[in-house]
């Protein structure tokens, strides 16, 4: 009986250990100051992208510094587990020559991936970052015309989902994806253009003008179903049909992006984007869709 009773509580304590979120200790666990932040990041070991002065306040213009003290933030960096991968993740807002930047940087277990989050002086005029719950609640303040118009200040809950930061969908709908069309249009600093489609059967079409990777003419590739669904998710997941249809950007000389959904019972979703203002999960498709170019075995049609 004594035997037994040990055992039930081994098992006890073996289904409590595994039950629990796996959490590991690492090197963004043990930051506890804008020093060690600061370290970290200059670490040329780690190959963080990008250079940020880590100190104790933001250097806002007086407009933003208004808002971001209305705001009561607290320090500008925080930590959490984005990808929920068990090791912990940094979100960081520092100062640069032209101004403030916030990046995020994830520990993938053998390396360290960084990106930016804040969009920059031609889209926000303000953005301020703060972390709940593995969450990115997002501040902003838009720029909205070449006039300098201003939005209010508008929030976003920001996931960590496909493999980017892109606007949380609490309760995504499931389309019937049956053609996904897109292109994009030359730019003052970009000559190329791609034009792509894919149906439903995973088959996808290429047409390369321009692009600076294979000579121009006619491709075709088969997608696997993992990469159509990625594909076919992100996309529902951002819920396309009630997007805007325009998007413009407040410069001169900007890229536009067309994207094409037919779906369901041959509904139609057209969105015409200048300067890929669009959503954060928008150039997130787009970005999923050209690197196609790279993943994909691509025969050329006569």
């Amino acid at each position: 009986m004594k035997n037994i009773f040990s055992f039930i509580i081994f098992c006890f304590y073996l289904s409590l250990f595994y039950s629990q979120d796996k959490k590991v200790f690492n090197k963004i666990d043990s930051l506890t100051s804008a020093k060690d932040v600061q370290d970290f990041i200059n670490n040329e070991h780690h190959k963080i992208n990008y250079y940020l002065s880590i100190d104790e306040k933001i250097d806002y213009d007086q407009y933003c510094k208004v808002i971001a003290d209305s705001l009561n933030l607290r320090q500008n960096w925080e930590k959490a587990d984005f990808d929920n991968n068990g090791l912990t993740d940094l979100l960081v807002t520092g100062n640069k020559h032209e101004g403030y930047k916030t990046i995020y940087i994830l520990d993938k277990g053998d390396h360290f991936e960084s990106k930016n989050l804040s969009l920059g002086e031609l889209y926000e005029k303000c953005s301020f970052s703060s972390v709940k719950d593995n969450k990115i609640e997002y501040q902003s303040v838009k720029i909205l015309s070449r006039l300098g118009f201003l939005s209010n200040l508008i929030k976003e809950n920001l996931i960590y989902k496909y493999g980017g930061f892109i606007e949380e969908n609490i309760a995504p709908k499931r389309h019937n994806i049956l053609v996904i069309e897109f292109e994009n249009s030359v730019s003052y600093w970009n000559r190329s253009i791609l034009e792509m489609k894919i149906v439903s059967n995973r088959e996808v079409t290429w047409i390369s003008r321009n692009d600076n990777f294979l000579n121009s003419g006619v491709y075709t590739a088969k997608l696997s179903q993992e990469k159509f669904k990625e594909v076919v998710d992100l996309l529902n997941y951002i819920d396309f049909e009630n997007l805007a249809d325009s998007y413009e950007a407040n410069y001169s000389d900007a890229a536009t992006t067309y994207l094409k959904v037919t779906y369901d019972n041959l509904k139609v979703k057209n969105i015409r984007d200048n300067g890929g203002i669009g959503t954060r999960g928008l150039r997130q498709l787009y970005d999923k869709l050209i690197d196609l170019q790279k993943t994909e075995k691509w025969i050329k049609q006569n």
